[in-house]
């Protein structure tokens, strides 16, 4: 494979000239690889071909020896096997859209152009883009991680958008790259500059993994016309719904989740938690109603406004319809507060046993998420659909050369699906790592074939005994795979967003960094302080949907960060997770014996104990965010016997450097929501 970097080169060299009266800002904290970025620093004018080409320069001069940046790294570095390396990495999570946005021209917006949102008047891309990611590699290693999560890529659909700009999961077609992600600076297509920045992160010796779409398309997205049976289908004349809406009769009259009453509701959660998919409950009659048999293909086409539409006939009595692709919304539980996803459709995983007199001819949890026992059966797999999607990963491995994949939903694809998936992708390359949407850390994560899971610490460690119980399970009881270190993501309210803002925020990041078997993970933004939510997918209540009604999200919108001025978790996060790679011989491991809480005196000052490798790592914090709270730690079993003092290696301006320990107990007094990590 030719050098895409020296393409990218060649561009930027012969466009000097042309850009160099061009007004072109960046953030100083975007540092060639290298460098240390400061932070508090005012943003820097640049010329953007030089800035470009300095960054790529530096990349080159810190390469890692040996590697062969075209490749996928996980034959090149040593580490364990089938993808067991990520359970030692750090994770920068990556929206490009978004986390490379910045006001290039400083005139207080981004974008703006008319013929193009995320230009603005000088023609420069202010949205997002690889080149802007490439420069971004200096900064994102400075902060210790060494692996990039990209969130979907792919090419996005246009039919039902929220925002401006769409959401990157819905995708019209997962084997194209989202055009504008592509900067327009260089004549290069989004799948070079794509190609471009995996080869640029892997010279440093950072691992991609991309994150794919395997159970949703968009409602135009390319297969509709050429494989419409991929599909449900809905009469066009039903519309959509109103999201929240109550009144039954307009519930059986417009197009949204299926509404099951109580009593049904209660036998659905009963069989399912039981995992007893056997003749589950359908949805109401009206709501099967609305769906019709699968359009003949030469009946497909695109209306003036780029949907599709085709001639299907109702599988009871035989009259023709006019129909269209139905959105989705939230696949469990079946009565979930989730606004719908108007964007996007499911796929069609299985087929009917009888076509013409189906049976599960229906978006529902049933036949999307559960899959009952008579629908999910060899036979009647989607065969066509599944080898393409199976063909999917490779492709990307022979094209862009790709460490992993993270599975949107994981949990819900199909396991014999999933399986073909995996031992495909395996087939390329023996230690390419899987990792799963899936917010449970079970075992059958691990006989699936996937390395990690997003795990659910982000949803239950700001709730009054949610820390405890994250504690005892993962660290008392144990669990049987990585699991992401995560205190937010792209769906959930951001952690500096919450009740004690980043008080909060730093003592889970160090809690959630210093457990067994995590993964540190850095949602970008996160070490900006960003409070903005990109998207409210999960745990938020009505009374946030309510508050946020209005505003912007950047799943859909042209939105950025605060890239400018001070941000007091960078460094914070940085030191934390430079910590856990200093004492990794204790923290990496993964053995019951390795995690011990400890009494402290007080409810609200928790503190577990690593322990391993001759050392002793104590994470304590105190999670009351208004008062000040005193008392004393009891080590008497972990403590050495002559008295003496500990260090706290999170010290900074007003905050005790050292402990003292005194008869096998260290006594504390923390600030509101102060956290501490000792060490002996």
């Amino acid at each position: 494979m030719n050098n895409p970097l020296e393409s990218l080169k060649e561009q930027l060299n012969s466009i000097q000239a042309k850009t160099s009266q061009i007004r072109y800002r960046v953030p100083s904290l975007w540092v060639p690889a290298g460098n240390e970025p400061v932070d508090g620093k005012p943003p820097v004018s640049v010329q953007p071909a030089k800035f470009f080409l300095s960054h790529i320069e530096a990349i080159e001069k810190n390469q890692v020896a040996g590697i062969d940046p075209a490749r996928s790294l996980n034959s090149q570095i040593p580490g364990n096997k089938c993808g067991e390396w990520i359970a030692s990495q750090s994770i920068y999570n990556i929206f490009v859209r978004l986390t490379s946005a910045y006001d290039h021209d400083g005139d207080g917006q981004l974008g703006g152009s008319r013929a193009d949102l995320t230009l603005n008047a000088d023609g420069i891309r202010e949205s997002g883009t690889f080149l802007k990611c490439i420069a971004m590699l200096g900064y994102i290693k400075s902060l210790g991680c060494d692996t990039i999560h990209l969130l979907p890529v792919t090419a996005i659909g246009r039919d039902g958008n929220k925002g401006d700009l769409g959401s990157p999961y819905a995708v019209r077609n997962p084997y194209k790259i989202e055009a504008t992600l592509a900067d327009p600076l260089v004549e290069m297509s989004a799948e070079d500059q794509f190609r471009a920045f995996v080869y640029a992160a892997h010279m440093i010796g950072m691992r991609v993994i991309t994150e794919f779409v395997f159970r949703t398309a968009s409602k135009d997205s390319d297969w509709i016309a050429s494989n419409p049976e991929w599909f449900y289908w809905i009469d066009e004349n039903i519309k959509d719904r109103d999201p929240g809406e109550t009144d039954p009769e307009k519930i059986a009259a417009g197009y949204g989740n299926p509404v099951f009453d109580a009593a049904t509701l209660k036998l659905i959660n009963q069989k399912v938690q039981s995992h007893d998919f056997n003749q589950l409950p359908p949805p109401p009659d009206y709501y099967q109603h609305f769906f019709k048999l699968c359009p003949e293909k030469n009946t497909v086409a695109l209306n003036r406004r780029g949907q599709y539409r085709g001639v299907s006939v109702c599988p009871k009595t035989g009259e023709k319809f006019s129909v269209r692709i139905p959105g989705a919304f939230a696949d469990w539980p079946p009565d979930d507060n989730q606004p719908p996803w108007g964007d996007v459709t499911y796929l069609r995983m299985y087929r009917d046993e009888n076509p013409q007199k189906p049976e599960f001819n229906y978006i529902a949890y049933n036949t999307i998420r559960m899959y009952d026992t008579s629908l999910a059966k060899p036979e009647l797999a989607n065969e066509s659909l599944w080898k393409t999607i199976e063909e999917l990963i490779p492709t990307y491995q022979r094209e862009y050369g790709i460490d992993g994949v993270m599975v949107d939903m994981g949990h819900a694809v199909p396991v014999s699906l999933m399986q073909k998936i995996i031992s495909t992708a395996r087939k390329h390359d023996e230690n390419f790592a899987f990792l799963s949407e899936n917010f449970e850390i079970k075992e059958d994560s691990v006989q699936a074939g996937y390395n990690a899971v997003v795990g659910y610490a982000w949803w239950v460690e700001y709730r009054r005994d949610g820390m405890y119980d994250l504690l005892n399970h993962v660290g008392n009881q144990g669990v049987p795979l990585s699991f992401f270190g995560a205190v937010e993501n792209h769906n959930t309210p951001r952690a500096a967003g919450r009740p004690g803002g980043e008080k909060y925020a730093r003592y889970a990041f160090l809690v959630n960094t210093m457990l067994p078997h995590s993964v540190p993970f850095v949602h970008s933004g996160q070490e900006l302080g960003e409070t903005m939510p990109v998207n409210t997918g999960l745990d938020f209540s009505n009374q946030d949907l309510e508050k946020l009604k209005g505003k912007k999200l950047a799943l859909f919108d042209l939105c950025g960060y605060n890239w400018d001025g001070s941000h007091s978790m960078f460094p914070f996060i940085k030191k934390v997770i430079g910590l856990r790679h200093t004492h990794s011989d204790v923290v990496g491991l993964t053995g019951r014996e390795s995690f011990a809480t400890v009494l402290t005196g007080q409810t609200d000052v928790i503190c577990f104990l690593r322990r391993g490798a001759g050392k002793h790592l104590a994470v304590v914090f105190n999670r009351d965010l208004e008062r000040k709270l005193k008392g004393e730690l009891e080590l008497e079993w972990a403590l050495p016997k002559e008295s003496g003092k500990v260090r706290n290696l999170l010290a900074e301006a007003g905050q005790k450097s050292e402990y003292e320990a005194v008869n096998g107990r260290i006594p504390y007094d923390l600030g509101p929501g102060e956290c501490a990590l000792l060490i002996w």
